[in-house]
């Protein structure tokens, strides 16, 4: 079976790298893609699931179109046929999707319009039932998935897997654009802080991620030499210690609920910071950001997914993702291990 990967693009060298350890040979790629032969069956998710994929389309078929309305009869046609005899009473769900490329965008868009004004007319309910977007969680979804990769090709697949990465909304009062990132890593995981709960924030300043936490009604602990800006610095919620993120200890006897750790420095070193937090039960739940810089992400990968050496003895979930707000990062999120 053939299965199309979407990554950032200028990533599918290294996506292409990356999938080869879930037993995965890649074809051919283009902008933001890449198409790989499985050679046995993977679990996509394991290992903390692909860490430079977007979106999976399984068994995707490779379709081409002389014209735009020829396209289009041509999506609709094999959507039709791939229903067959089959009653929809529930909403399904549907995406048309590209590179980034704005005369290409705007291709997608178009090819989309007329699918679905042609499926109206020739489906009506079945129409009415659509949902736009990818189905949300690891599991795969059903649906009918177009990834367009030239202006008279696409590939379809009707069975999809979605990483999770989303474009989210900047709260005009955050004190940095970090706090997106942040925010997107609380949807993929599907887990945040609630009303209460203790947050320890190390690398702080200037309080984009304490922000994200204050505003779900937990208590901070923003550990940082540099200053925190307001809203954030006069919040009712903030204990603002300016020490070193790595001299930090957690004062008490108990755990705090969640680790939360953006620093500039080493991968390895950030790594190092986190499985000792992880080893001495310090944290419930963390979120921490990689600035990978001139290391070799593959590598950082290996490391991170070793099953002696790594994280997983540490943790009963973890999830490593490129998110879409990350720049040359990767973001690590995850649930402590019990006693570990």
């Amino acid at each position: 079976m053939n299965i199309l990967i979407t990554c950032k693009e200028d990533y599918e060298k290294i996506l292409s790298r990356e999938i080869i350890s879930y037993n995965l040979n890649p074809q051919t790629q283009g902008k933001g893609w890449v198409l790989a032969a499985e050679n046995a069956p993977a679990a996509l998710q394991d290992h903390g699931g692909l860490c430079f994929a977007c979106e999976i389309l399984l068994d995707p078929v490779d379709i081409k179109g002389s014209s735009v309305n020829n396209f289009t009869e041509i999506l609709v046609n094999s959507f039709t046929a791939h229903l067959g005899q089959r009653k929809i009473d529930l909403p399904w769900s549907y995406r048309f999707f590209s590179s980034t490329q704005e005369n290409l965008i705007h291709h997608t868009n178009t090819l989309e319009q007329l699918w679905l004004e042609k499926l109206r007319k020739k489906m009506s309910r079945v129409a009415k039932l659509a949902k736009e977007g990818m189905p949300r969680g690891p599991e795969t979804g059903e649906g009918f998935f177009v990834y367009v990769t030239d202006f008279n090709q696409a590939y379809v697949s009707f069975t999809s897997v979605s990483q999770g990465q989303q474009r989210m909304k900047l709260d005009p009062q955050s004190p940095s654009r970090s706090y997106l990132k942040l925010e997107e890593a609380f949807y993929i995981f599907g887990q945040c802080p609630k009303e209460g709960d203790t947050v320890v924030d190390l690398g702080a300043a200037p309080g984009g991620w304490s922000l994200s936490a204050l505003k779900r009604g937990a208590r901070v602990i923003a550990v940082d030499n540099g200053p925190l800006k307001e809203p954030v610095l006069s919040h009712p919620g903030i204990t603002h210690l300016k020490t070193d993120a790595f001299k930090y200890h957690h004062e008490g006897e108990t755990s705090v609920d969640w680790l939360l750790c953006d620093v500039l420095e080493k991968p390895e070193m950030v790594v190092d910071l986190l499985c000792q937090w992880l080893k001495e039960g310090r944290c419930h739940y963390f979120v921490v950001n990689l600035k990978l810089g001139r290391r070799d992400p593959i590598e950082v990968l290996k490391e991170l997914r070793d099953i002696k050496e790594g994280l997983f003895s540490y943790c009963n979930k973890l999830y490593i993702r490129q998110l879409y707000h990350d720049r040359e990062e990767i973001t690590l999120m995850g649930e402590a291990r019990a006693n570990a």
